[in-house]
């Protein structure tokens, strides 16, 4: 297997003075799948949001906001590609005859608790607009939101978890990141595309100052299970959710040691 190096732009920002490091790509023997070159992983920009919205739905069917439709997970992207807090990648297929086709995605925050309230803030209104069209549109989708996820949501609207001040002379606590989805086309599986939009994730979460990443999967995906064990996560915590779906949750340790709160 042919290893190459495709750098990466600079950040959009310059948060915690990051600039990422050349990208290493991993391109199997041409006999095995149909790439023409190496896969070019980059930032994700505005444009690209309802290319990963489309694979996130086609793909990554866990959760309710696949079922919400294209227009609501471009929205919910849209937030990962305008936050300081957050990081949106993309992987482009290099047998897309010169298109630029966006074969895989990742989007994830670099602190979960102050993405979390920015997204309650700056975006919350954008992202309840578009939620509350696609649940009139789908009266199914509407029905179990209402009798699995009213309540939380609710709550959660109205106490939202605030990033507590630091107390004079105190360090604070190390933030803590989440991977929110990750997904590649069939046509790019198997070809480290997965792997190097996780670990260019990781990288920046530990220049970010994130002492640990966590993740949720489907528990009865078989397939990102063992991705997951096989790249360096710890299962943890097994739970199901309010419509009875399994879950896994993972967790990453980057090299930043924690700081008891």
């Amino acid at each position: 297997m042919e290893l190459l190096v495709q750098p990466l732009p600079r950040p959009r920002d310059s948060l915690h003075g990051f600039v990422p490091r050349p990208l290493p790509i991993m391109r199997p023997h041409p006999g095995r799948t149909r790439l023409a070159g190496p896969v070019l992983v980059r930032e994700a920009v505005a444009a690209d949001v309802y290319a990963t919205a489309r694979l996130h739905i086609e793909h990554l069917s866990v959760g309710l906001f696949p079922r919400l439709g294209l227009r609501f997970v471009a929205c919910w992207h849209r937030a990962y590609v305008q936050s300081p807090h957050a990081v949106a990648l993309v992987a482009v297929d290099p047998a897309s005859d010169g298109d630029g086709r966006i074969a895989g995605f990742l989007v994830g925050a670099l602190d979960r608790l102050a993405f979390q309230q920015e997204l309650l803030t700056r975006h919350r209104t954008r992202l309840a607009v578009r939620a509350v069209v696609a649940l009139a549109l789908r009266p199914p989708v509407l029905a179990d939101f209402l009798r699995t996820r009213l309540r939380p949501y609710l709550h959660r609207l109205r106490a939202p978890r605030r990033v507590q001040a630091v107390p004079p002379g105190a360090q604070p606590a190390a933030p803590v990141a989440e991977l929110s989805a990750l997904a590649v086309d069939p046509v790019l599986r198997r070809t480290g595309t997965g792997r190097r939009l996780t670990e260019e994730f990781i990288d920046r979460c530990t220049a970010a100052g994130a002492v640990r990443v966590e993740l949720v999967a489907a528990a009865d995906s078989a397939a990102a299970v063992a991705f997951y064990t096989s790249t360096g996560w710890t299962a943890r915590r097994r739970y199901d959710t309010r419509d009875g779906r399994a879950l896994q949750r993972f967790v990453r340790w980057t090299d930043i040691p924690e700081v008891p709160g």
